[in-house]
C-alpha cells in the first residue's frame, strides 16, 4: 500500500466447527460488506450492539472521565475514589459479554472469552471450558444486566453437552441420564479428569444446567422451559440413579467425589475424594428442585416427580463445624490447603440461596466463618474469579463494607491497565499473568448484586450499598419474576423506582425504608398496593404494566 492516508480493512473469520459452505458464505459476507461500505457498516454495528449495550445505565457518582483509564486506575490504586470507573468497569463486563456471546455465536464464551493474546493458548488449563465455576461465572451477570439473549450460546453448549455426557453416565457410571465433570471442550469431552483431586467432579455439568432454570426464573418464558426441561430431566435422572443410600445416615449421597480442586487431612494423609461433598448436596438439590417446580409449571411427570421430591427429602443438612463454618464435607475434616482458592460449599450462598440471612440466619454466619477462615488464611490465593466470587459472597450477606472492598481489590490488584481480569503469575503453573474472562463477568454480576437481589420472593433495592456509591442511579437492571427496575437514590435514600413487568406476575418489592411519605403509582395511577412485613410492597401486575415508588 502506498501514497495513502486511509486504509478500510473488510475480514470475515468462520469456522468449519458450524456446518455450512465456509468459502461461499465468507465470500458473501465480504462482497455484501464492501458494497456498503464503512460508513454503513459501522452504523450497523452501533444500532446492532446498541440494543443490548443500551438497556441499562449505571451511575455511582462523579468520576474522572476526561482522564484515561490507566491514569484512572492509577489514581484509584493510589486510594483516591472514583466511582464512575467503577460503573465503567461494571458496563465494560456487559461490553465483553456482548461481544463474546451473541445469539449465532458458535460458542459460548470459554476462560478467556473468544480473544488469545498468544500466551493464554499455552496453557493446558486455558481457551476451554471448566465446569467447576469458570463458564459459569461468564454468565453470571446475563440475565440480571439485561442481556438474557447472550445465553443462547451457552445454552447450545449445553444440549450439546448433554448428548455427550449421556455416553459417559451409561460407560462409566453405569446410569441414565447425562454426566459432565470438570473440564470440557467443543469436542463433547464429559469424561472425568486424569486426576482425582481436580477430576473426579460429576457435578459439574449439572451445575452449567441450572443457568437454565435461573434464565426461566428471570423470564418466566415457558415455552424456552418446555425446550430446557429435557435437559435438566436428564441431568437428574443421573443422579436419582448414580447416587447411593448412606448406611450410616440413610441420607442419599454422590461419590466417592471432589470438592472442586481442593482436600482435607484424614490420618495424616492429604485426600481428595469423599461421599457427597457439600458442593454436590448443593447441586444436586438445585437440580432436582428445578425439576420439581419445571414439572409442576409444565403439567408433566407427576410419577418422576414423585421420585425427585423424595430424593429432596433424603439429602443430607448442611452441617456446621467445628470452627464455626459450613462443612465442606460431610465429615468435619480440616482443610489440607486453608488457603485455597475454590469454596464450592459456598455455592449454597451464591450464586444459589438454600443459605440467607432471611431463611437460614444460622447458616449465613457459618458462611461468613468460612468466607473469613479462607481470606485470613497465609497466602490466600487471590485471583481473578476468586475475588470476583468474594464481591458476590459479601452481597448476599449484606457486607457492603468487604464488598466494596472486593470491588476494590478485584479492579486495583487483579485487572490490567486496559481494565481486563488476569489470572497472576504463578497460579496453576502460569509464567506470567494470563487474561481470564470470569473475573470481569463475575465482578459485574457482583456489583448489579450489590445494588438489586431478587434470589428470595421479592426483589430487593439496594440492599448492599457501600457509603462511597450514596447517591446514584440505574436503569434497566433485571429481577427474577420477570421485572424490569430503574432506581435512583441519594444520600442512600431511595427517591424514585420504577418497575416494568415484562410478563404477567405478581410483584413483591423490598424497600430500604419504608417512611409513610411514599407514594405507589400503576401506569401513572396513584394506588394503595398491600403492604407487607419488612418494608415489602405486593401488586399484581400485567405485561407492560409500570409500577412506581415515588417519596416526597
Amino acid at each position: 500500500m502506498e501514497n495513502a492516508d486511509e486504509v478500510v480493512l473488510i475480514a470475515d473469520l468462520r469456522t468449519d466447527f458450524v456446518p455450512g459452505d465456509m468459502e461461499e458464505m465468507t465470500s458473501s459476507a465480504l462482497n455484501g460488506a464492501e458494497k456498503k461500505g464503512f460508513d454503513t457498516l459501522k452504523q450497523e454495528h452501533e444500532t446492532d450492539f446498541g440494543r443490548l449495550f443500551n438497556r441499562v445505565a449505571l451511575s455511582l457518582g462523579e468520576g474522572k472521565n476526561e482522564m484515561a483509564t490507566d491514569e484512572r486506575l492509577n489514581l484509584l490504586k493510589e486510594g483516591n475514589e472514583d466511582p464512575d470507573l467503577i460503573a465503567l468497569f461494571f458496563q465494560y463486563g456487559r461490553y465483553l459479554l456482548i461481544s463474546a456471546s451473541r445469539e449465532n455465536s458458535p460458542l459460548p464464551a470459554n476462560l478467556q472469552g473468544i480473544w488469545n493474546d498468544n500466551l493464554a493458548c499455552n496453557m493446558q488449563w486455558s481457551c476451554d471450558y471448566h465446569l467447576d465455576i469458570n463458564t459459569q461465572q461468564n454468565y453470571w451477570a446475563a440475565n440480571v444486566c439485561n442481556l438474557s439473549e447472550c445465553n443462547i450460546p451457552l445454552f447450545d453448549y449445553i444440549g450439546a453437552l448433554a448428548e455427550a455426557g449421556t455416553k459417559t453416565a451409561k460407560t462409566v457410571y453405569g446410569c441414565e441420564g447425562w454426566v459432565a465433570h470438570t473440564m470440557a471442550n467443543v469436542w463433547g469431552f464429559t469424561a472425568p479428569g486424569w486426576g482425582t483431586g481436580w477430576g473426579l467432579h460429576p457435578t459439574g455439568g449439572a451445575w452449567l444446567a441450572s443457568h437454565l432454570w435461573d434464565y426461566y426464573r428471570f423470564t418466566n418464558d415457558e415455552v424456552f422451559l418446555l425446550r430446557a426441561y429435557p435437559v435438566l430431566k436428564q441431568s437428574a435422572l443421573f443422579f436419582l440413579d448414580y447416587m447411593i443410600e448412606d448406611p450410616n445416615s440413610g441420607y442419599l449421597v454422590t461419590g466417592p467425589s471432589t470438592s472442586p480442586e481442593n482436600a482435607f487431612l484424614l490420618d495424616g494423609k492429604q485426600l481428595s475424594l469423599s461421599m457427597m461433598p457439600t458442593c454436590d448436596r448443593v447441586i444436586v438439590y438445585e437440580i432436582l428442585n428445578a425439576c420439581q417446580n419445571a414439572s409442576e409449571l409444565l403439567q408433566v411427570d407427576e410419577e418422576f416427580r414423585g421420585r425427585v421430591i423424595d430424593a429432596i427429602d433424603r439429602l443430607p443438612p448442611f452441617k456446621i463445624g467445628k470452627y464455626g463454618q459450613v462443612q465442606e464435607w460431610q465429615e468435619d475434616y480440616e482443610e489440607a490447603v486453608p488457603n485455597h482458592r475454590h469454596t464450592s460449599h459456598l455455592l449454597a450462598l451464591y450464586p444459589y440461596s438454600q443459605i440467607s440471612l432471611d431463611g437460614t440466619p444460622e447458616l449465613a454466619k457459618a458462611a461468613a466463618v468460612s468466607i473469613d477462615r479462607r481470606l485470613n488464611a497465609a497466602d490466600w490465593e487471590d485471583v481473578e474469579w476468586s475475588r470476583a466470587n468474594m464481591i458476590n459472597f459479601f452481597a448476599r450477606l449484606k457486607d457492603s463494607k468487604k464488598a466494596y472492598g472486593s470491588v476494590l481489590g478485584l479492579i486495583n490488584e487483579l485487572s490490567r491497565e486496559n481494565m481486563l481480569t488476569i489470572s497472576p503469575k504463578g497460579i496453576a503453573g502460569a509464567p506470567t499473568d494470563i487474561f481470564v474472562f470470569d473475573g470481569n463477568e463475575a465482578g459485574t454480576a457482583g456489583i448489579a448484586e450489590m445494588l438489586l437481589q431478587s434470589h428470595e420472593e421479592y426483589a430487593e433495592l439496594l440492599p448492599c450499598l457501600p457509603e462511597e456509591w450514596s447517591s446514584g442511579s440505574y436503569k434497566g437492571l433485571c429481577a427474577r419474576g420477570g421485572f424490569q427496575i430503574d432506581l435512583s437514590w441519594s444520600d442512600k435514600a431511595v427517591k424514585h423506582a420504577l418497575v416494568t413487568a415484562k410478563v404477567n406476575n405478581t410483584l413483591k418489592l423490598k424497600l430500604p425504608e419504608r417512611t409513610g411519605h411514599e407514594k405507589y403509582y400503576k401506569n401513572k395511577k396513584q394506588i394503595d398496593p398491600i403492604l407487607l412485613p419488612y418494608g415489602i410492597v405486593r401488586i399484581d401486575l400485567q405485561k407492560g404494566d409500570i409500577f412506581e415508588v415515588a417519596y416526597d
